[in-house]
């Protein structure tokens, strides 16, 4: 009967012990660990976001402040965020314990001006998040995009704050932006080079099948046709950027045969090259059926 008591009353200290902590968690978990504070940090400069923007952000009603850390949705919070606010990315959000969370977030840089006809233009980011809509692609300093009208699978229905929703065959524009980054052009850098974009289709001279490929026209009109885009892009525009650099805009390079033929024929003088020559050729970026990229300088048809 003695030892029955005795494990009774251990058994009833245990379950005390036991219930005391759960209480103790619950009353943390309702009072010292609910959100009290909320910080923005912004990773780059922003040219749009004020201080007044930026305690708006973290005053958004999708912030529950006095909630539990714990149960914060970070995904809803940052797909609510980004959608209202189109100029807005956030890179990841951070837990501080025991009451505050930190946005760590970028602003969104116009990139391409997406023509969807004559009087829309979708300015979107690398990303193609449509930032706003205009009239005209004028209006923006973005690079125009052209080729996607019929591409575009929501161009109806996009807001600025969402994504373009492209068909199938145009999936592969999703690794352009990416793509130039690792070929070391940030989009300042791409907004000084290039002009436009446009995504079209032909016949692909190393498969004989129509695929896609990109025309691209620098600021001085210059083209250059990028095939095969859905293998070794960022390779295909770092060895672009080279050919314009070291080549296209040196004529001693590029009339090196010329320069230093022995035909007097054949020969040019260097004061002879005309202005804006490069306009009269083409840069072809291919790459062989083992991977090897492939340039070729071809002169356009009179």
């Amino acid at each position: 009967m003695k030892e029955s008591l005795q494990k009774n009353k251990k058994l009833i200290i245990s379950l005390s012990v036991v219930l005391g902590i759960v209480l103790l968690l619950i009353i943390l978990y309702f009072t010292v660990f609910t959100l009290k504070s909320v910080e923005v940090d912004f990773r780059n400069e922003s040219h749009i976001y004020s201080e007044e923007s930026k305690q708006s952000i973290a005053e958004d009603s999708i912030i529950k402040k006095g909630s539990s850390i714990f149960t914060l949705s970070k995904k809803t919070i940052t797909k609510t965020l980004e959608k209202n606010n189109p100029y807005l990315k956030i890179i990841n959000i951070e837990t501080v314990f025991p009451s505050k969370i930190i946005i760590h977030c970028a602003e969104r840089e116009e990139t391409y001006a997406v023509r969807a006809n004559d009087t829309k233009y979708f300015i979107c980011d690398a990303e193609f998040k449509v930032l706003n809509v205009s009239p005209s692609y004028y209006n923006s300093q973005a690079i125009l995009f052209t080729g996607l009208e019929n591409l575009i699978e929501n161009t109806n229905r996009v807001n600025a704050g969402e994504f373009l929703e492209f068909s199938s065959e145009a999936e592969v524009l999703k690794s352009i932006g990416t793509s130039l980054l690792r070929a070391n052009k940030t989009v300042v850098m791409q907004k000084s080079l290039i002009e436009s974009i446009e995504f079209t289709s032909g016949i692909y001279y190393y498969t004989a099948k129509n695929q896609p490929y990109l025309i691209i026209k620098d600021k001085n009109g210059f083209q250059t046709n990028v095939y095969a885009i859905d293998t070794l892009l960022a390779e295909k525009f770092q060895a672009m950027f080279a050919t314009w650099s070291n080549v296209i805009y040196n004529p001693s390079v590029f009339y090196k045969d010329e320069l230093n033929s022995t035909d007097p024929e054949k020969k040019i003088e260097l004061a002879d090259i005309p202005q804006n020559y490069y306009l009269n050729y083409t840069l072809n970026v291919y790459e062989d059926n083992h991977g090897k990229l492939d340039l070729v300088i071809s002169k356009n048809e009179e």
